[in-house]
């Protein structure tokens, strides 16, 4: 508990330090776009490495293209875009000097990257700062990895996505986060890690068949959402005394698991783990 604690203080002047007023004077902005054309019969792979920027990932209207636009400061940002059409694989990677310094609303830089409809996508994405929203519905999504240190981050799947998903795998360290309608995701596994934060996870969605997940929560207020037609299982640890846990009544115990009172006879399923920290956690059946 003792090493939680010294934690979470040092993650929290971390924060404070990256949302500190700019010191460098600001130079004009400039943009960046490009298009490339993807194969549809080969997996393509996109990995993303942001220091800091808005974020915006959603659908294409080409079928078989990427496209990019960033709005940057060549005084602080460095941008690196290399893609491989041999092997379908897109790397961007945007470098800002003294990105812990030098982010505001004012001078973020922005990023939109538009994916394919007709492609599968594995997207790999690793963003220290920022406001992050990903609209991925009607894609064709097998694996999805998000790893996020500061921010705020919006994932949300307002249609199933084409394919079932292998992996969703999200892990926000400091920062406010909302994951709305997976259950369009069609996973088979989730992996959910939320650090210092209010978290808001949302299993909607009508693509869900037998999946598993496990959600691993450190301090803040946490809301899961869980679709009525849905079996549920799951089992939930916390610290005891310092977890306000508060689960839909609902929901039946039995043994260290609780049930919901269709899990037997549910055409589709969830199982999932709770592992909560310090702070609130909320299950809600609707």
């Amino acid at each position: 508990m003792k090493n939680q604690i010294i934690i979470a203080f040092l993650l929290v002047f971390v924060l404070v330090l990256i949302f500190l007023p700019a010191t460098v004077p600001a130079s004009e902005e400039k943009k960046f776009e490009k298009v490339y054309s993807v194969k549809t019969d080969k997996r393509l792979l996109i990995t993303l490495d942001i220091d800091a920027a808005k974020v915006s990932v959603q659908k294409n209207d080409k079928p078989d293209q990427v496209a990019i636009s960033i709005s940057y400061d060549p005084e602080l940002d460095e941008i690196d875009i290399d893609f491989d059409d041999r092997e379908n694989e897109l790397f961007l990677s945007l470098d800002r000097d003294k990105w812990f310094r030098s982010v505001d609303n004012h001078r973020a830089t922005e990023l939109k990257l538009s994916l394919p409809a007709d492609a599968i996508i594995e997207l790999d994405c690793k963003i220290k700062a920022g406001e992050s929203e990903f609209n991925l519905g009607s894609l064709k999504i097998r694996e999805f990895r998000l790893r996020n240190f500061a921010g705020e981050v919006k994932v949300d799947f307002a249609q199933q996505n084409n394919i079932e998903m292998e992996l969703l795998d999200i892990n926000v360290k400091v920062g406010e986060t909302t994951l709305n309608r997976l259950g369009n995701a069609r996973f088979r596994y989730a992996n959910i890690n939320g650090g210092i934060g209010e978290m808001v996870i949302d299993f909607s969605g009508d693509g869900l068949k037998s999946c598993k997940a496990d959600i691993d929560l450190d301090i803040g207020e946490t809301k899961v959402f869980l679709p009525e037609n849905l079996g549920v299982r799951f089992e939930s640890s916390d610290f005891g005394f310092l977890t306000q846990s508060n689960l839909d009544e609902k929901f039946r115990r039995k043994g260290r698991y609780f049930y919901s009172d269709n899990f037997d006879s549910a055409t589709n399923s969830l199982d999932f783990s709770i592992s909560s920290g310090i702070g609130e956690l909320r299950v809600i059946y609707r």
